[in-house]
């Protein structure tokens, strides 16, 4: 696709912004929806290919029920090397990849890679592994809009934007529910920051997208039932009930989602990955040998569970076993390697267990005008999204959008906000933040990343950690501490490895209690130390530091007691300031790069000392003409100048100019005040 011709009607006067933000939210829904109908049908085809062909019509012949781990074994070593091959390790994975790269690198994703990821993911999905669509779906969109933000050249804010218009039209077009993808949209991607101009660009991105799927005659993935009966008022606090129940499911799921990475990583850091994934795809194979519905998405089996009364074949137990192994096989298949999302699983999960409380009561509680199990297997989808995902809004909206049934909006209501208020006291984080806080990022809601959350212990401890023998006389003590201008040492062992920490406090203490000349400093030194490590995040360390008022920690190597460097408040205070020098230099550079793509003439003019500008305002300065002053650089401060501003020594002019006003300019620059 061409795109100059957008550039050029972008620079256009006439053209407002606005205009070209809306024909861009129109475009990228229409893409979207385009890119998620050909994901879909590529799902179907390797449904097709592996499930239908290769499982039933070739293998089923010959080795019988086992066909189903053979396929996916082998889905599993195609889908591992297509992400060895092609993507490799990715810094911005999944959707805490795109809120990571939303808040740290303007929503800047690396597009060329979702191809791959797609077909990845489609073989994935339609192999039977047991993962969603919706992960890969909203890749896919927010691919999209990244890729058209930054070919245009625009602006970081702008970009997010676009990245936040693709996720809800993704998720408009994999669910047909466009109002649950604006809302997640603006919940998760863009972490609850958003003004009305952004709400209008990514509403029109998802009604473009479902519009487009309704248009060329998909059908909507409804779920649909019958014989549906909602109870009484009496009701409602059975519905409060079964979030109380959901919350530590919900909890169990996300711990077991990292749980079963560490382990994969762990145990598996050996094995290429097409054979660590092809290892999943035969642990989800013997399983489906008996339980075959824990297989892909699992709408179908939904829908049948919704349909089915309150007696009958699906029994409370078989939900129960179904629920809780569609949960731990979702949790093998992505450590693993498959590629897909969570939200499905978490959906089906939830109206299994929703759906067995309902049979549940059915059968203890006997009462006239108690609610269909159906009804508390729908509102189970809402309460296990909200606890999972903690998007809560997203999950109301997006059950309500599938069963297009108002009836049920209380009870979802109601379960979802249990659910969530319960898991968020024991366990704050969900899915996808938990993952970025496991990479020390956090992101407050309704602000900027803190600076401090992407700085490691290890970008700020001072080495090498200065150590003396825990059998050291007080003697040897004193002159160490002399020596290296320290206020505290790392007391070791003959093997190296950190036994306490003493302090200069400690040695005055000693000398003030006249010890005897015999001590150690086994004697006097704290045992009862507080460590960090080196892949910390400082704003944890300082929390540590500032509850137990203490001025540094010792830093140990990972999984040894081997001191390596010491974290103190100082070390602290120099790295935050290295980390804002340095951002206020990337966004000086960044600014001179947008300048220079224009076509103009940048340059970098310091102001020398003894100048005679040292002091002025800018509008008392006779400036050359074709020569504009677009920032001024004073040391980690990064100004955009005024008529008012004042120049100081040492500051750097970034200066749009052409080449015979540079030299006029430095002619003025280098004139003294003499």
């Amino acid at each position: 696709m061409n795109l100059d011709p957008l550039r050029d009607l972008r620079r256009r006067p006439f053209v407002s912004e606005n205009a070209v933000l809306l024909s861009l939210a129109v475009g990228v829904g229409l893409a979207t929806g385009i890119a998620i109908w050909a994901f879909d049908h590529g799902i179907e085809f390797f449904h097709w290919l592996f499930q239908e062909l290769l499982a039933e019509d070739i293998l089923h012949g010959i080795v019988g029920p086992a066909a189903v781990i053979i396929s996916l074994t082998l889905a599993g070593l195609i889908v591992g090397w297509i992400m060895q091959r092609f993507v490799g390790e990715e810094r911005h994975h999944g959707v805490a990849g795109i809120m990571e790269s939303v808040a740290l690198s303007g929503g800047r994703l690396r597009y060329w890679r979702m191809p791959f990821k797609a077909v990845a993911s489609a073989l994935s999905l339609g192999a039977g592994a047991s993962v969603g669509p919706e992960d890969p779906s909203v890749q896919i969109g927010s691919n999209i809009g990244s890729f058209l933000g930054q070919r245009l050249r625009m602006s970081d804010e702008r970009i997010k934007l676009l990245v936040a218009a693709g996720a809800a039209s993704a998720i408009a077009a994999a669910f047909r529910a466009p109002i649950a993808g604006v809302f997640f949209a603006l919940e998760i991607v863009l972490n609850g920051q958003f003004g009305t101009g952004s709400f209008g660009i990514v509403v029109l991105s998802a009604v473009v997208s479902s519009a487009f799927m309704q248009a060329i005659g998909t059908p909507r993935t409804l779920i649909t039932f019958t014989h549906y009966q909602l109870g009484g008022v009496g009701n409602i606090a059975l519905f409060a009930i079964l979030g109380l129940l959901l919350a530590p499911v919900s909890i169990l799921f996300i711990r077991l989602v990292y749980w079963q990475h560490d382990v994969w990583h762990h145990y598996g850091a050996r094995l290429p990955r097409p054979f660590k994934t092809a290892l999943a795809g035969a642990l989800v194979g013997i399983v489906a040998l008996f339980l075959p519905q824990i297989m892909g998405p699992g709408r179908d089996f939904m829908v049948e569970v919704l349909n089915s009364g309150s007696g009958g074949e699906l029994a409370f137990g078989f939900l129960i076993v179904l629920g809780l192994a569609k949960l731990l096989m979702t949790t093998v298949s992505m450590a693993g390697g498959f590629v897909g999302g969570i939200f499905a699983p978490s959906l089906f999960v939830g109206t299994m267990l929703g759906g067995a409380f309902g049979r549940l009561l059915g059968q203890v509680l006997p009462l006239e005008g108690l609610s269909n199990p159906q009804g508390f297997a729908i509102a189970g989808m809402a309460g296990m999204m909200a606890g999972v995902v903690r998007a809560p809004i997203t999950g109301i909206m997006l059950v309500f959008e599938l069963t297009q049934d108002f009836r049920l909006v209380l009870a979802i209501m109601l379960t979802s906000a249990i659910c969530i208020l319960v898991a968020e006291r024991i366990q704050p984080s969900g899915v996808y933040t938990l993952g970025l806080l496991r990479k020390g990022v956090r992101l407050q809601q309704g602000r900027d990343l803190d600076i401090m959350q992407s700085l490691r212990v290890a970008d700020a401890m001072k080495t090498p950690a200065y150590t003396i023998q825990m059998d050291a006389p007080l003697v040897e003590l004193r002159d160490t501490l002399r020596t290296r201008g320290a206020r505290a040492l790392c007391a070791v062992n003959n093997a190296g490895e950190l036994q306490g920490i003493v302090t200069l406090s400690d040695l005055q203490q000693a000398y003030e209690q006249e010890l005897p000349q015999t001590r150690r400093v086994a004697d006097i030194c704290t045992r009862d130390v507080i460590t960090a490590s080196p892949d910390e995040p400082l704003s944890d360390v300082m929390r540590r530091l500032g509850e137990r008022d203490l001025w540094g920690l010792p830093v140990l190597q990972k999984h040894t007691r081997l001191p390596i460097g010491i974290i103190n408040r100082p070390a602290i205070l120099q790295a935050y300031s290295r980390a804002v020098a340095r951002k206020a230099e990337e966004q000086h550079t960044l600014e001179q790069t947008r300048l220079r793509l224009t076509g103009a003439h940048v340059v970098d003019c310091r102001v020398p000392v003894g100048s005679g500008l040292i002091g002025k305002r800018l509008r008392d300065i006779n400036l050359p003409n074709d020569c504009v002053i677009a920032s001024i650089r004073r040391g980690s401060q990064l100004i955009v100048p005024r008529g008012d501003t004042r120049i100081h020594e040492s500051d750097v002019l970034t200066v749009v100019t052409t080449s015979s006003a540079e030299i006029r300019l430095r002619q003025i620059l280098d004139q003294n005040t003499d």
